[in-house]
């Protein structure tokens, strides 16, 4: 006898039933025709909804139907209006499980968030053509059990131009070989993945032999060989179901079930742009909230901002000083408005700082992390406070750190108030400070409930400051999309770069754009290291501009995206000498760069050698320097590896020293001949013998134009005129828009108007600055720049307090300078930089 407990009986709702309304009748309809008191399964048949009125008019081929869509899948609110429905059937009795068919990740996605009853099953074609691997993976993390509709492919009812699997050589190959059936080794294939493969056949034979898969297994070899006819070839194509295959990316190699770019949404109510990030199977999740405005509307709308469980806690709103003066008064206002308990802890910052701008980024270190944590602890928490950050990256950093690990994580919201946080620092998972040996060393993962971005705060902004983030966006359209390149470039192409920092509607769209290409690295972060290099593109190198700039006490201070502006255009050399993209590819990274105002050239006063010494810590260095690398405009170089392609490419430091030399050529040139287009500096490409070649590089870019400039001063010929100001018109401390200076010791409450008439103090070599002794007197060879080098590193000692020797005399540390009449005793030498 067979209980009705041995038995599980599913059946689906068909399309025609998926209104809410009708969902009811529906299942009811199903229970009376069955003679069943419940089903233990009902699925959605298909992620689409007709009307009533559709129906069945011939069963050839599996069925032909005359419809009407009212929705094909895109519907992801109609689609969870049918779901709660069916959720109603749980809670009367009539069903004891609830499952889908022919859902994809966006729709299982947007289920799984807002449903009440989690999926048991997704029913979906798969066979060895169409293997669906980061479906299958997200299904298989959610606990969401796979069933394999098709898994022979459609035998009965393929078409003539649909390639037979149960024919393919290697399917008909291991058959024979393990004394099977070619559709057993399909199905066993099925089977031996943990799915549950519903093959249909009408033949008694073939039916007792579909069941004849569970006593024997298939090698793990010929699992492998079977994995690889994945072609994503479907045999089920209705016509009322349009499967979303097409915005994959056009330009680089994403794993085919990704999407290049996700779209935001507008609330057609109040004009807020959405948009979200994710991790499937992890607990990180993060909304965005973009609407000018939104910060002056607090009192309304904070408590559907902040993570409910927060609005009855303490919490704190953590800023720094320069933006608590802007808006910090205000913001604290509006949530107290609200109802909120909220406290405002300030962390520095500098009016004007070491680069010449406001900035926090020297404060960004454990020692004003762990005030925070005394000064918030001591206020007094609970597991449901909130860390509300108000401000730039550094600040959003600072509060991940203190959110992720206060109480072992607590609630954490972002009001980014820059174009670098509205850009990059805010949108990811990613939380960090610096240490003393290299930056963002010390963080964790840890996601904000919402980050608000309110763009009238830009208006507030430094020039500099905007550029800043401005950078992090051109990053993905240089490593990820031409058509997003495109986007950022235009408008400074067009307007210059003034106009376009000022123009809210262009920094709107730039920060909406490139939060539309940084999600899905975000979300598909494990399927593709892509995910990985594209946001770092750039950064292995720039980490270490940036950061030998403000430690190395004779370069003027590099904001984080200047330097990654930097560190682009040294990556798209290091290509170039790979042999892994033209020189096409090598000047447009340069002129994008250029034109939208960053900074394109390792500062001439940077010693080289440290840049890459300190690339030594980039998080991605394990026996060599790693990144990713373009081949063109848009697109990441990959690598064939046994787990698919790999975007991580390892660079020699020969390769890296090249790269830099043609960086300095570029710069030298240009700041010599007054050289606006490059193009005809004809700088060579890599031969044989790299090692050999660089040195021949120095001398053929460096030695030759300095030669010639310094015969026109001595024949009194005209300088080219110099540039006294920046694109904006700021005097920020620099006397060109991003020519390196001595660093000066600014203080928080230095006036920016009251400094700038004020020139850099310059370190002098015989009465000539030591920027131009090094450029124009010293180097001949690579051996004088390591003289240089050697100099500049005793200087800093001098400075120090470590110029003693033994003794206790000056030690002299002028060695190494050839020229002899110029060289004079270092005592002389030091007490003229020294006033």
């Amino acid at each position: 006898e067979v209980l009705r407990s041995d038995l599980c009986v599913c059946s689906k709702l068909w399309m025609a039933d998926a209104a809410p309304g009708d969902v009811l009748e529906a299942c009811e309809r199903t229970l009376s025709e069955t003679g069943l008191d419940y089903l233990d399964c009902f699925l959605v048949h298909w992620p689409v909804q007709w009307t009533k009125e559709s129906k069945l008019v011939s069963p050839e081929l599996g069925g032909q139907f005359a419809f009407e869509p009212v929705h094909t899948g895109r519907d992801l609110d109609a689609l969870l209006a049918t779901w709660r429905a069916m959720e109603a059937l749980v809670d009367k009795g009539l069903v004891k499980g609830l499952g889908v068919s022919n859902f994809n990740l966006k729709q299982l996605t947007h289920l799984i968030e807002h449903a009440r009853i989690k999926p048991a099953l997704n029913e979906i074609e798969l066979h060895p053509y169409l293997s669906q691997p980061t479906l299958v993976r997200f299904c298989e993390d959610q606990d969401i059990h796979i069933v394999a509709h098709s898994p022979l492919g459609k035998p009965g009812y393929k078409k003539a131009v649909d390639p037979c699997l149960l024919k393919d050589p290697v399917i008909v190959g291991l058959a024979a070989w393990l004394d099977k059936t070619p559709a057993q080794v399909a199905l066993r294939w099925a089977v031996q993945k943990g799915w549950t493969p519903i093959p249909k056949s009408l033949t008694p034979q073939r039916i007792a032999a579909n069941f004849d898969v569970v006593s024997w297994r298939l090698p793990k070899k010929a699992m492998e060989v079977i994995d690889s006819l994945n072609r994503g070839h479907r045999y089920t194509k209705p016509a009322w179901y349009p499967f979303d295959e097409t915005e994959y990316p056009k330009d680089i190699e994403l794993p085919k079930t990704q999407p290049e770019v996700i779209r935001g949404t507008v609330d057609p109510a109040t004009g807020e742009y959405r948009n979200k990030f994710y991790r499937p199977g992890k607990v990180l999740h993060s909304d965005i909230t973009i609407k000018p405005g939104i910060l002056r509307n607090l009192a309304t709308r904070a408590k559907d901002l902040l993570p409910a469980s927060c609005l009855d806690a303490p919490n704190f709103l953590v800023t720094d000083d320069v933006c608590d003066r802007a808006f910090g008064g205000k913001v604290l206002a509006g949530l107290k408005a609200a109802g909120l308990q909220v406290e405002k802890v300030v962390i520095p910052s500098d009016e004007i700082d070491e680069a010449g701008v406001s900035g926090t980024e020297k404060y960004k270190t454990t020692a004003v992390l762990s005030r925070c944590y005394d000064e918030i602890l001591g206020k007094g928490i609970n597991k449901h406070s909130c860390i509300i950050s108000m401000g730039g990256g550094v600040v959003n950093n600072i509060c991940g750190m203190i959110a992720g690990t206060l109480y072992r994580g607590i609630g954490l919201v972002h009001i980014t108030t820059t174009t670098m946080g509205m850009a990059d620092a805010a949108i990811d998972f990613k939380q960090a400070v610096n240490h003393t040996l290299g930056k963002n060393l010390i963080g964790c993962y840890y996601p904000a409930s919402n980050i608000i971005i309110d763009t009238e705060v830009l208006a507030h902004l430094a020039p500099r400051h905007i550029l800043n983030g401005v950078a992090e966006a051109l990053k993905h359209g240089l490593a990820q999309s031409a058509e997003l390149t495109e986007l950022i470039v235009k408008p400074f192409r067009e307007r210059g770069v003034a106009a376009a920092c000022a123009d809210a509607d262009v920094l709107s769209s730039i920060v909406k754009a490139c939060i539309e290409y940084k999600v899905p690295t975000l979300i598909y972060y494990t399927s593709s290291d892509l995910n990985e290099m594209a946001p770092q593109y750039g950064h292995a190198v720039g980490h270490a501009v940036e950061y030998t700039s403000y430690h190395d006490g004779v370069t003027a201070p590099l904001l984080h995206g200047e330097a990654v502006s930097i560190g682009m255009c040294v990556s798209a050399d290091i290509a170039l000498v790979m042999g892994l993209c033209d020189e096409g590819c090598v000047r447009a990274t340069y002129e994008a760069c250029e034109t939208v105002g960053l900074p394109v050239h390792v500062p001439a006063t940077m010693d080289l050698e440290a840049v890459k010494a300190k690339m030594m810590y980039d998080k991605h260095f394990v026996k060599k320097p790693t990144m990713g690398l373009p081949t063109k405009l848009g697109k990441l170089h990959t690598l064939p590896t046994a787990e698919g392609p790999s975007f991580m490419i390892e660079v020699d430091a020969d390769v890296i020293d090249a790269a830099l030399m043609r960086n300095a050529a570029r710069r030298d040139r240009q700041r010599l001949l007054g050289e606006k287009d490059l193009q005809a500096a004809a700088l060579p490409s890599r031969p044989a013998n790299l090692k050999s070649w660089t040195e021949e590089a120095f001398k053929a870019e460096e030695a030759r134009p300095l030669t010639e400039r310094l015969e026109s001063k001595e024949s009194g010929s005209p300088e080219r005129p110099t540039v006294s100001t920046n694109a904006f018109g700021l005097k920020d401390g620099r006397d060109e828009p991003f020519s390196p200076i001595l660093r000066r010791g600014y203080s928080s409450t230095t006036n920016l108007a009251s400094e700038a008439s004020e020139q850099p103090a310059a370190i002098s070599v015989n009465g000539v600055e030591l920027e131009s002794a090094f450029f124009l007197k010293f180097i001949k060879s690579s051996e004088d720049l390591q003289a240089i080098n050697d100099f500049r590193s005793g200087y800093m000692k001098f400075r120090q307090g470590e110029h003693k020797g033994a003794d206790g005399e000056i030690t002299d540390l002028s060695g190494g300078l050839s020229d002899e009449p110029t060289a004079r005793p270092l005592p002389t030498l030091l007490c003229m930089c020294c006033n």
